[in-house]
């Protein structure tokens, strides 16, 4: 096992206090919730650009762990269950599969199991959902999971897009 390096500690420092403060954002500014949980989840991503799956996963529990005490249980769920574990789920896709026809359909199964989770360790009801009211429950389930996925299919061009153009950018300065 190769040792921990001071950069991929700093790295991972700096990166869990990012993460935390996007958190910590999305608790206090409402109407970009999704948005600065996404930033959280692209913020994540930087110690594996440097090469360090290690310093991620360092600091995702890092971050996870300070954003439950600066905002509670509830805000942070999201960002524990779906945006901090995705980043590092997509890297380790990228590295060992070859083809991109396949990260797809495993990333939409973890976030439908992401977003089932969520809804759950939040203590989320049917009637927390008011544009689907006027359906039975297998109705109602199969709508939101399908305008969950469809918003998931379009964080995920997103994510990717962004982190191509920071690895582009940014890859070569943290590998060093």
């Amino acid at each position: 096992m190769k040792k921990i390096t001071a950069k991929e500690i700093a790295l991972s420092g700096l990166t869990a206090a990012l993460a935390v403060i996007t958190v910590v954002l999305s608790h206090f500014v409402g109407v970009m919730t999704l948005t600065f949980l996404a930033l959280s989840s692209v913020v994540l991503t930087l110690p594996m650009m440097g090469g360090s799956l290690r310093g991620a996963v360092l600091a995702y529990v890092a971050a996870a762990g300070l954003s439950f005490l600066f905002v509670g249980y509830v805000p942070v769920m999201p960002f524990v269950i779906l945006f901090g574990p995705y980043p590092i789920l997509d890297h380790l896709l990228r590295k060992y599969l070859k083809k991109r026809l396949l990260y797809l359909p495993i990333e939409i199964a973890f976030a439908i199991g992401a977003f089932v989770a969520c809804y759950f360790a939040i203590g989320l009801t049917l009637a927390d959902f008011p544009l689907v009211d006027t359906l039975p429950t297998a109705g109602k389930w199969a709508v939101i999971l399908v305008l969950l996925t469809a918003v998931f299919v379009i964080f995920h061009f997103a994510f990717t897009l962004l982190y191509d153009t920071l690895e582009r950018r940014l890859g070569k300065v943290l590998k060093r």
